[in-house]
């Protein structure tokens, strides 16, 4: 049996850390049903966010794979691991924050050489901790091209926006970004009462597969997000706003309406329309367009 939180705070002393937004999940079905959708087959290479007091992790090493547990908070670390029995996973941890990891480690084996498995790949699950939930996923995406899928539980309102349509409240620079290199599902959501302590917001289970090379390419990540974001910094004006704050910003060109009115007749864009009722394939459209007369890449 793992520990419920009630058990590690008499054992350990110790609570859910408001500065690390923990809330454990106490539902074992729901956690089965978000291990299931990870769809683990034998010799995978399965990354596991943040395993807490293992709601997850109890399901995840009766799969032959190699499973990381990545863990910022030592104490939880400490506790699973004195709870860990023999199980068909081989497991290593990582008890560092996961916005720093470099995900090609998990892709190197106990002699630190890199796994020859063709093509090599990840997969990604966790309990996303609310305060990182969208620099998770930007992290996530530099490294698209070595993960196969994530499934991830997070906020309502985050799961909402990353899976968005266009001309919705949700859509914006997250979505953008996400349909140009993963297929996102919205797969079920999580009620606040399933966790200890309850979360004030409900949560939603994503799924992402993502795909390479992306919608963008031959663009670099760096100028296509920068591009999106800060167009969007114009939501509620024109798309001829958002472009002119592009331009100034980049400091190529002086503003000039025929550059912009060019770039959108190319990308087949109206100019009345606003940032959110751009397509995610319109978006790339004028990226391009204004990567190709010479704002630098």
């Amino acid at each position: 049996m793992l520990l419920s939180p009630k058990e590690y705070l008499y054992r350990f002393g110790k609570g859910a850390s408001k500065s690390l937004g923990q809330h454990f999940l106490i539902q074992p079905r729901t956690a089965r049903r978000i291990v299931e959708a990870l769809e683990i087959t034998p010799g995978d290479i399965v990354v596991e966010i943040g395993p807490g007091l293992g709601a997850l992790t109890r399901y995840l090493i009766d799969y032959p794979c190699d499973l990381y547990l990545v863990e910022i908070d030592k104490n939880l670390a400490e506790a699973l691991q004195t709870l860990i029995f023999p199980c068909k996973a081989s497991v290593r941890w990582y008890l560092q924050d996961i916005l720093t990891i470099d995900w090609r480690e998990f892709l190197k084996g106990s002699d630190g050489k890199e796994i020859s498995k063709a093509p090599p790949s990840l997969k990604v699950i966790g309990n996303i901790p609310y305060n990182i939930s969208s620099p998770l996923l930007f992290h996530l995406i530099s490294a698209r091209a070595i993960i196969e899928r994530a499934v991830l539980m997070v906020q309502r309102e985050v799961g909402l926006r990353w899976t968005a349509r266009v001309g919705t409240k949700d859509y914006g620079i997250p979505t953008v970004i996400l349909k140009n290199c993963v297929i996102a599902e919205r797969l079920f959501s999580v009620s606040h009462g399933q966790f200890f302590p309850p979360p004030k917001v409900e949560s939603i289970v994503v799924r992402l597969r993502f795909f390479d090379p992306p919608g963008w390419a031959p663009l670099s990540y760096e100028f296509f997000h920068n591009f999106v974001a800060e167009v969007f910094r114009q939501r509620r004006k024109t798309i001829m706003n958002g472009l002119k704050s592009f331009v100034m910003k980049n400091r190529t060109y002086a503003y000039k309406p025929d550059l912009i009115q060019g770039c959108l007749e190319r990308a087949n864009i109206l100019p009345h329309l606003r940032p959110e009722e751009i397509s995610p394939e319109g978006f790339v459209r004028l990226a391009k367009c204004f990567a190709e007369i010479g704002i630098p890449e």
